[in-house]
């Protein structure tokens, strides 16, 4: 059993932290326990009637509170911090079979890739408890990435809200890009280097149309915070602008043709699910190009 004791972040960061465990778990057939996804678990399908948010399904009956699932979670993650404490003087793993992990961190290590830990996991009564945003598996969640996708479906109203949504959409346009504007956090994160203008989104936004020239291009523009949508008004461009609503914004994403996001998982989520191709902005200055430009996420 491998259990994610400890949460990274917002709900994208979180999404990609379990995506590559459940990858890993779905490659050596054990069961993934995700109590660390307690405050989003309500918004999924596979989730959102289980306590644990567990990998095989596992709902029992009526959903429960997020007090109770905030309740595991801190437990859990006592008794992870405490096994890691404990394994140090004493031979816990052999006698209980528990193994508690907080490998590197995310200076030291940008990313570890979760085979080279040598887990034992010929048991399948071995608890594995793993705390660390920097665990990968890149080549089994490409390997596993339908039936990821599959789990981390969104719950059936906002699924039904966003097929009704794009489907109007997709009546009177060609192509539908989605467009991520970070603005919030981005303002200080990294000194502000992927902080960009409403101007500069709006010019990809028309680099976008000069690509697709005889098409009717259609942008879902979904921000952080409040936007003065003048500019895209002004540039002629066809769009609907929505901030907040998380996974309304986040699914509605994944349907569109193509994405234009900052470096950022609310941008990369989208493009992993719904595979769809991606542009992140790292140098605005660089001319957009179809075929270069544009890739999907794999994990």
């Amino acid at each position: 059993m491998l259990i994610l004791a400890k949460k990274y972040g917002r709900l994208c960061n979180r999404l990609f932290n379990a995506v590559h465990i459940l990858a890993f778990a779905i490659e050596h057939k054990h069961t993934f326990v995700n109590p660390a996804f307690y405050d989003y678990a309500e918004h999924f399908e596979a989730t959102a009637h289980d306590p644990w948010c567990r990998y095989p399904e596992k709902p029992q009956g009526a959903q429960p509170s997020r007090f109770r699932r905030l309740v595991q979670y801190r437990l859990v993650n006592y008794a992870a911090n405490l096994c890691l404490q404990l394994s140090r003087f004493t031979g816990l793993e052999r006698i209980c079979g528990i193994t508690s992990l907080r490998p590197g961190n995310k200076r030291t290590n940008p990313q570890i890739d979760l085979s080279a830990l040598k887990l034992d996991l010929s048991d399948p009564r071995r608890i594995v408890m793993l705390q660390g945003w920097n665990l990968r598996a890149f080549d089994l969640v490409i390997k596993h990435g339908a039936e990821i996708r599959e789990y981390f479906r969104p719950a059936r109203h906002y699924q039904e809200e966003v097929d009704v949504f794009l489907a109007e959409k997709r009546r009177e346009h060609d192509l539908l890009v989605g467009v991520v504007i970070r603005h919030g956090d981005y303002r200080r994160w990294q000194e502000g280097r992927y902080f960009y203008s409403r101007e500069t989104y709006c010019d990809l936004m028309q680099q976008m149309c000069a690509l697709n020239p005889g098409k009717k291009v259609w942008f879902l523009i979904c921000s952080d915070e409040e936007q003065d949508t003048a500019v895209f008004k002004e540039a002629g461009l066809s769009f609907f602008f929505r901030s907040g609503h998380m996974m309304q914004n986040l699914y509605s994403l994944a349907g569109c043709d193509y994405l234009i996001t900052p470096p950022s998982t609310f941008g990369m989520w989208p493009s992993f699910y719904g595979r769809t191709p991606m542009y992140i902005i790292e140098d605005p200055e660089l001319p957009l190009s179809l075929s270069e430009s544009f890739e999907v996420c794999q994990g």
